[in-house]
């Protein structure tokens, strides 16, 4: 077994079946220094730190923006140092429009626990189903 493995099996968890996304064993996983990175080219982008930060990141998601925001697993990876999830995101934005999109998310691990997050998106598709939305400051630190 891996020593990602709780690590793998929360992101099976989170990331699966689009109405069931459940990340709060993620979150008990993450170091209360980790900082995420979404990217700023997104109204709801820029760094986020710790647990409340990545609850923050998505309560300003549902709040502003999406009426959903679905993910369907494609794998994990365990690296080692890292663990890399590919995703397809779907979503529908407060306006009606909907996406899909491809997402990977990279987690950086040290001693069993998430430390580092990033988000690799194709943030136009983003950007374009939120057209005509009035943005609201990102809630990043």
């Amino acid at each position: 077994m891996s020593s990602n493995q709780a690590i793998v099996d929360a992101c099976h968890r989170a990331y699966t079946g689009f109405e069931k996304n459940d990340s709060s064993d993620l979150v008990a996983l993450m170091s209360p220094d980790v900082v995420f990175h979404f990217p700023t080219s997104l109204p709801y982008g820029g760094t986020f730190h710790g647990q409340k930060g990545f609850v923050a990141f998505y309560k300003d998601l549902f709040d502003h923006y999406y009426e959903y925001f679905n993910y369907d697993l494609h794998t994990v990876l365990d690296a080692g140092s890292h663990v890399v999830v590919p995703v397809r995101a779907r979503a529908k934005a407060k306006n009606g429009r909907t996406m899909e999109n491809e997402h990977l998310l990279l987690f950086a691990v040290t001693d069993g626990l998430i430390t580092e997050a990033r988000l690799y998106a194709d943030t136009a598709k983003g950007r374009d189903v939120l057209e005509g939305l009035e943005f609201s400051p990102s809630a990043a630190d």
